[in-house]
């Protein structure tokens, strides 16, 4: 019977979208994640109801549906001047370029000297990028090694595939059983 009356009297996560039974006692929680969900729900009710508020950038009174979330302090031109600026600050596109490297574990001039080696080209077919556009870094999605540097196109080919070589194996075969039947130009 104390069993069955314990666990009504479980305390329940606060936020409405959990329901998680809450580890410890006096917590209203069951972890940091649905606290900062719950606080922004709150959040974002409570502004619902405002009609409009004055952006901290640019100090106009606007309509709340020029914000998003309706939480935020910016109006959306202004916050997105503002995710420019930090853009900019960071590096722009070359920062993106290097920080999207790290995850592969190279740096900017690994990728150069591995692009030199292939002559900037596709190690599966050969082709150079399109003018702006740079090689994918092909890695083994188990192990995490990196390959070599891959086009678009032969990159999701071999995702699709999902580096399965008998796959990609009879995907040919089936190519070639179906040569036959392109119609003759």
């Amino acid at each position: 019977m104390q069993e069955v009356l314990a666990g009504e009297l479980e305390r329940r996560c606060g936020n409405p979208g959990c329901g998680e039974p809450v580890p410890k006692p006096r917590r209203l929680y069951c972890s940091y994640e649905c606290a900062k969900k719950a606080a922004n729900i709150r959040e974002d009710e409570q502004h619902s109801r405002l009609s409009s508020k004055t952006c901290r950038d640019c100090n106009e009174d606007k309509p709340i549906a020029d914000y998003r979330p309706p939480r935020s302090p910016r109006c959306l031109p202004c916050l997105q001047a503002k995710r420019q600026r930090d853009y900019e600050k960071r590096g722009g596109k070359e920062y993106i370029y290097g920080h999207n490297l790290r995850q592969y574990g190279l740096t900017v001039d690994e990728y150069q000297a591995r692009l030199a080696a292939q002559d900037g080209r596709c190690a599966i077919c050969g082709d150079e990028p399109p003018s702006g556009k740079r090689l994918n870094v092909d890695h083994n999605h188990e192990t995490g090694v990196t390959r070599d540097l891959l086009c678009r196109w032969c990159n999701y080919a071999l995702g699709n595939a999902k580096d399965d070589p008998a796959r990609l194996r009879a995907m040919a075969e089936y190519l070639e059983r179906h040569q036959a039947d392109v119609p003759a130009e």
